[in-house]
């Protein structure tokens, strides 16, 4: 979608949203009239909690990417539909209340627009941890994939060598290393654990040194040595995992 449609969208829903707002403003005229000029001081608490309800409202309309980017879609929906009933509760009951005292009017408004934000904070709390967790898939997903591929880069190099006595036993000692992080907890799944953390590291070095050592023709006593240490830490993050 270019610019100017993205534009024209706008411009409707600030257009839309503005007439709303003004419908709505003068049917509250409209329906307190004498009231506004008997008991001005009422009149104006109702307005405020109206124009509150209504700058709330206007705000999820005309600005939803915000929203989007924050809390994602499905808690944006929610957050639309609790403003709409903040709305339609807070305003409803002002006309109800209308001829209570003031601090008693005060109080019950409050008292929603608390609820109101108690219940904001909670689907805010949801969203960050919905986030929080789809970011951490994305972390794993990424760390797996970079794994994968050198390790298939690693093995078409080893399968692509004479089968000598010395390269038989690099690619038994691969693919033992192979299988094992295969079976192991994928990697940048587990957080909060330096240890761990360490030891991927220097597993990703270690892999990254193999396909080095592969591509030089390095002396395979080293290239052997790096398969099996990688194959050990890899062991030691699985029983620091377990702890």
């Amino acid at each position: 979608m270019n610019n100017s449609k993205l534009s024209s969208i706008s411009g409707l829903k600030v257009l839309g949203c503005l007439i709303f707002d003004i419908a709505v403003i003068l049917a509250y005229f409209n329906m307190l009239g004498l009231f506004f000029i008997i008991a001005f001081d009422k009149s104006v608490l109702v307005l405020a909690f109206l124009l509150i309800g209504l700058i709330l409202l206007n705000g999820a309309v005309i600005f939803p990417g915000i929203l989007f980017k924050r809390i994602g879609i499905p808690y944006t929906i929610t957050t639309v539909i609790l403003i709409l009933l903040y709305a339609i509760l807070a305003n409803a009951l002002s006309v109800y209340i209308l001829t209570w005292s003031i601090i008693r009017y005060i109080v019950w408004e409050l008292i929603i627009f608390a609820v109101f934000l108690i219940l904001f904070s909670v689907i805010s709390s949801f969203s960050k941890s919905a986030r929080d967790n789809t970011f951490k898939q994305e972390i794993e997903k990424s760390e797996t994939a970079s794994i994968m591929v050198k390790l298939l880069e690693i093995e078409r190099i080893l399968m692509g060598k004479e089968n000598t006595e010395s390269n038989l036993l690099s690619i038994s000692l691969f693919k033992d290393l192979k299988e094992r992080i295969q079976a192991s907890t994928p990697f940048g799944r587990i957080s909060g654990n330096n240890a761990i953390y360490e030891i991927e590291n220097q597993i990703k070095n270690n892999i990254l040194s193999i396909q080095e050592c592969l591509q030089a023709e390095s002396r395979t006593i080293e290239l052997h040595k790096l398969l099996e240490d990688t194959y050990i830490l890899v062991i030691n993050r699985e029983k620091l995992n377990l702890k």
